[in-house]
């Protein structure tokens, strides 16, 4: 099955060991399409350089100019240029990591049909990219003697919104069939925006679509470091991660793929959490006492948080 490659480039510090990965792969990329969204376009600059003329002999790399107007947009303007133009797309993010059997996996557990997307075990890796840590898989997945396991919605949602965790990582460990890829540009479901949460809201919504292949090997890692939106925990983005798992518990619900149970215990989880990081801060306290009230099924509470969350979206341009 043919895969293409995207790219959502900004950071030029790792490009030697993101284009590495690619070329070792024992199932190339039929295309490598990059979107330069570095400020002075040197992530281009530098892979059209010398230095890297072997990534290019060996890859079939396109490079374009970024829309530059964050990192989501730029995503959604490299789907754009693949045009579903593969059975098989992966958005690869520059700092991170794939192995060489990579490709060849998940195109197999794709060959089988009937799935929306395929994800695959990481590593949590140092800034060297050397794994130190897995992530924390649920003790069921875990002791299954299968490799390759077809997890439905309910699995999906039930294994990560009431715990507030999102153990299958992010967009560099999937990869995605056509029709899922499309789910990118309308981040929602249940009317229920997921925006803060784009990776796991995706994994989320494609299993309402069709059962996602998770693989047990490690075939990745992510890369730990200063740089990324995790680092600022008072930054918009984390704080939108935070209360995605609000909207995520809301829109499972709607769909009838969440109980009650596991939407209150996200809930309350999420409050608490609000409540110990960002109890100060004006712009966070409204959804605190929303949550509480959702937690203890204070009527029409539910109705309180869709308008406020959606409005913090739009505020911070992430919708």
């Amino acid at each position: 099955m043919q895969i293409t490659t995207l790219i959502p480039a900004y950071k030029t510090k790792y490009m030697v060991e993101l284009m590495t990965g690619l070329v070792t792969q024992t199932h190339r990329s039929v295309r490598v399409i990059v979107s330069d969204d570095s400020p002075n376009g040197e992530f281009g600059d530098i892979l059209r350089s010398d230095a890297m003329k072997l990534a290019r002999d060996r890859l079939p790399i396109e490079i374009h100019r970024g829309p530059r107007t964050g990192a989501y947009q730029n995503m959604l303007h490299l789907l754009q240029l693949w045009d579903a133009g593969t059975e098989l797309v992966h958005l690869m993010l520059d700092d991170d990591v794939i192995y060489p059997d990579f490709y060849a996996a998940h195109a197999q557990m794709h060959r089988s049909g009937g799935l929306s997307c395929s994800i695959s075990a990481r590593w949590t890796a140092n800034e060297r990219g050397q794994p130190i840590e897995g992530m924390p898989i649920p003790v069921g997945v875990q002791s299954s003697a299968s490799r390759v396991l077809a997890l439905d919605a309910t699995a999906m949602f039930s294994t990560t919104v009431p715990l507030c965790q999102n153990w299958f990582g992010e967009f560099s460990n999937c990869v995605m069939n056509r029709k899922s890829a499309e789910l990118l540009f309308k981040p929602e479901f249940g009317g229920v925006s997921y925006a803060g949460l784009w990776d796991l809201g995706l994994f989320l919504a494609a299993s309402l679509q069709a059962p996602v292949a998770y693989y047990q090997d490690r075939l990745g890692a992510f890369r730990t470091g200063g740089q990324g939106h995790s680092a600022d925990l008072n930054g918009k983005f984390m704080k939108a991660a935070h209360l995605g798992y609000a909207a995520l518990a809301v829109g499972g619900r709607r769909q009838g793929v969440l109980g009650d149970a596991h939407a209150r215990q996200c809930y309350e989880g999420i409050a608490g959490a609000l409540q110990q990081r960002y109890a100060t801060q004006e712009d966070m306290q409204p959804f605190g006492q929303i949550l509480s009230r959702m937690a203890d099924e204070v009527p029409g509470a539910e109705d309180e948080l869709l308008p406020v969350w959606h409005a913090y979206l739009a505020h911070h341009h992430l919708i």
